[in-house]
């Protein structure tokens, strides 16, 4: 009877600190923030995740009441990133159907464009612009669809964009679509393409890697495809998420990129409705100085991963793994929200493309995950608004998670307390036309506290009354 007595209580302990509990204690709080980056724009205005952990956080206000005017800009593409420049002026990238491409400078005030330059023109996707930063000067780093990053800068009054630099990888192999280039800590230049190589580019050097793995049924290698941006710490770590795996990547003596080490995933069975891609929808997310987050694509349910992020661990590097969402409707194309010890994970299921939504709602749902470093973690609440494809933002300065939402009556920005799930505000855009779907774009939050968003005329912007 004792036996079974301590195997109970044994079994009972076990579960306690490796799963769900509805009540975590608050020693396993974090407070931290994104450091800022010496190669890039200071942090919430430099990428469409707002620093290079990837975090999605602001530490400023944006708007706290829904009594808003709503201005829309012209300038005939989709501009799914939102930067902003010295000036504060915003700094995006367009895209439209055609594969037509262009840099833009708009007036935050009245959304007029100050100067335009065009990119080349490729396949609508997010290869080729989709992603871009701005670098400690300002300038915007983007990768085209011809196998060059561009430098371009802006000077003038007015200001103008100009070519600066470029750098040219015509010796990758076709076909090549760059997704997305920042900078590591040394100002190294790292890249990533859909078909899977990893790159490190400087004035004289090309070096690269080919992500890969060995079928153990088929006996043949395999590519893995990259499909998002990825994250990079103060330490070294490149940390990329392929249709297969999570790796961490550090430079070598000879400045090749090399894998640290390599976490599979359940990548599912197919590219479920609302992805662009199969696998993880998610660039990885860095929270703290010891964890990397991204989703799998799991069925029934999707979950979100929280690993161990260090070179070398004596434990398993899988630190939790949280199931979200409604069984058999559950997907993400979007990276998490990460702030001290929270995440945010928002479900992108059932959201096909811009030309075909109108009269159709995605799945819903909005959740935040609390976890500690014993693997304990809790579902602290879960929304029902639909969010179909916005990279949704959270401001630490007052506990707000801004998103884009919709419903059979059209499209809404949408603000919500993190701490309760519960709505905030909303601000009703427009009805169910395409000109106000945000299609995968980013919410963008300017120093005054102005929101904007990405749409098929280019910006929507949300500024107090």
């Amino acid at each position: 009877m004792k036996k079974l007595l301590f195997s109970y209580v044994m079994l009972v302990f076990v579960f306690t600190c490796c799963k769900k509990t509805d009540n975590p204690t608050d020693d396993g709080k974090m407070d931290w923030n994104a450091p800022s980056h010496p190669y890039m724009a200071p942090n919430g205005k430099n990428n469409i995740h707002n620093d290079v952990y990837m975090t999605d956080v602001y530490t400023i206000k944006g708007p706290e009441s829904g009594d808003l005017n709503v201005t829309m800009s012209n300038i005939g593409k989709l501009g799914g990133t939102i930067a902003f420049n010295s000036e504060n002026k915003i700094i995006t990238l367009g895209i439209w159907a055609d594969g037509s491409r262009a840099l833009y400078i708009l007036d935050p005030e009245n959304l007029v464009i100050l100067d335009k330059f065009d990119l080349p023109t490729g396949t609508l996707s997010v290869a080729g612009g989709g992603y871009f930063y701005l670098d400690q000067n300002y300038r915007a780093v983007i990768p085209t669809v011809d196998k060059r990053i561009f430098i371009i800068g802006t000077s003038g009054n007015p200001a103008k964009l100009t070519l600066e630099k470029e750098y040219n990888l015509s010796s990758l192999p076709d076909p090549c679509n760059i997704a997305s280039v920042l900078p590591d800590w040394n100002g190294n230049l790292w890249f990533v393409t859909a078909e899977g190589i990893v790159g490190v580019v400087g004035d004289n050097n090309l070096n690269t890697l080919q992500l890969s793995h060995l079928d153990s049924i088929t006996n043949t290698v395999v590519n893995e495809p990259i499909a998002n941006s990825f994250a990079i710490d103060e330490t070294g770590g490149v940390f990329i998420v392929s249709d297969y795996a999570l790796y961490r990547f550090e430079l070598n003596g000879a400045g090749q990129p090399v894998v640290v080490w390599r976490e599979e995933y359940d990548r599912g069975t197919m590219k479920k409705p609302g992805q662009l891609s199969f696998g993880s929808g998610t660039t990885p997310t860095l929270i703290s100085k010891d964890y990397v987050a991204i989703t799998d694509n799991a069925e029934p349910r999707m979950n979100v991963l929280i690993y161990k992020r260090a070179k070398n661990i004596s434990s398993n590097r899988l630190l939790c793994k949280v199931p979200v969402f409604t069984s058999g409707a559950s997907s993400n194309e979007n990276s998490l929200i990460a702030f001290n010890n929270s995440i945010i994970v928002e479900n992108n299921y059932g959201y096909s493309n811009l030309f075909n939504f109108v009269g159709h709602l995605s799945e819903p749902g909005l959740c935040r995950i609390d976890f500690r470093a014993d693997g304990n973690y809790s579902i602290a609440w879960t929304s029902s608004l639909i969010i179909p494809s916005v990279v949704s933002k959270y401001s630490s300065a007052n506990n707000l998670i801004y998103t884009y939402t919709k419903d059979t009556e059209g499209w809404y920005f949408t603000a919500v307390n993190a701490t309760t799930g519960q709505v905030a505000f909303q601000k009703k855009v427009g009805l169910d036309e395409i000109i106000y779907n945000n299609h995968y774009s980013g919410i963008a939050i300017a120093p005054d506290g102005t929101a904007y968003v990405g749409s098929p005329k280019g910006v929507i912007k949300f500024s107090k009354k």
